[in-house]
């Protein structure tokens, strides 16, 4: 009760959000936390107002059961694609700029296994480059990019046909690790249809056919998993190197004790020893390398005053952030030291 919550639902909301709502109203007790019941896809209504940024649930769950992610414990459910069409145009009515497909992985859209089926993709952005020449994805992993990767080129010339101004498309994904040990152990279902020792070349591969499709990932680490050692960290990093040439953004989060891992406990920037820092430093050259240029792509149509802009921030930004990356490049606590006035701020996130 502390931050004044009577009940979390964590998972789906259709039924037990719903049945929870009415408790609530009639007076009974609710449960602290109570997990939601899965929904049949009959019973997944369709939006009647518009969604920020246009987004459509296209499907739910992912099926691949990594132990640190909640979507991924359920089972995949792909939506009818006249629902995603009506939702779609509800959302163009009420001023969308195009539609942004949601979905753990938007390639395995109407897939039985792990690996995508072509056909029931492109019929997807067939019919919604119908309705708009603007169709963004919003989640993408890299091992359906390896395994099919015409579809990725594929996808790009409907969008470079329908979209005269198109320039990229980008979309978040997970390498979490670079280490075949720690995927093994927390996510083995990630490298389908590749086994878990081939994961850090399923990552360059991937990336490889992104580059050439004009597709950027902004790509999350986790930091923390359990059983993780500096051997593993080092693997990572190794990855990173690999990559770096590739247009992309790394996000490093710390471990959350979801799903699978719930027994954890939450990983702080008190449990983090100096690979961990290396690693963290790497994320940031990795950024830095490439912030620059996505950027400038970014307010490019917003004319000089966004361009300046960007420039004296990112200026900024760099010569106060250099230091630290410094220090952490030797496996030193930026945190420590300075009173206390270090100004960085390491926080937990969900990535789900």
């Amino acid at each position: 009760m502390k931050l004044g919550i009577d009940c979390v639902v964590v998972g789906e909301g259709e039924i037990t959000g719903v049945e929870m709502f009415r408790r609530a109203v009639e007076g009974k007790d609710l449960p602290r936390v109570v997990h939601g019941e899965v929904v049949p896809l009959e019973r997944i209504p369709n939006i009647r107002n518009p969604t920020i940024c246009g987004l459509v649930e296209i499907a739910r769950g992912c099926g691949k059961g990594c132990h640190f992610c909640v979507p991924t414990l359920q089972r995949l459910r792909c939506r009818p694609i006249e629902q995603i069409m009506q939702e779609i145009k509800v959302n163009l009515a009420g001023g969308a700029d195009g539609a942004l497909l949601h979905a753990e992985d938007t390639l395995r859209y109407g897939a039985d296994g792990p690996v995508p089926n072509e056909e029931r993709v492109i019929k997807l952005f067939s019919e919604a480059l119908k309705l708009t020449p603007h169709v963004w994805i919003s989640h993408f992993a890299f091992s359906s990019v390896a395994a099919k990767p015409g579809l990725v080129e594929k996808i790009t010339e409907m969008l470079s046909s329908a979209d005269d101004g198109f320039s990229y498309l980008a979309g978040q994904v997970g390498i979490e690790t670079g280490s075949p040990r720690i995927v093994e152990r927390h996510m083995r279902g990630k490298a389908l249809p590749f086994k878990p020792e081939e994961w850090p070349e399923v990552v360059v591969e991937a990336h490889k056919v992104l580059a050439d499709n004009r597709w950027i990932p902004c790509s999350t680490l986790i930091i923390g998993l359990p059983g993780e050692g500096p051997e593993d960290t080092a693997k990572t990093i190794e990855l990173l190197d690999r990559i770096k040439d590739y247009v992309s953004l790394i996000v490093p989060l710390f471990m959350v004790p979801l799903g699978g891992l719930g027994s954890e406990r939450f990983f702080q920037a008190k449990d983090m020893r100096p690979d961990h820092w290396q690693l963290m430093a790497a994320c940031l050259r990795h950024d830095f390398r490439w912030v620059d240029a996505l950027a400038e792509d970014y307010l490019s149509s917003r004319g000089l005053k966004g361009l300046v802009i960007k420039e004296g921030m990112l200026r900024v930004l760099k010569r106060a952030i250099m230091p630290y990356i410094k220090l952490m490049e030797e496996g030193i606590n930026p945190l420590a030291g300075n009173g206390g006035r270090s100004g960085l701020n390491i926080h937990s996130a969900d990535h789900s």
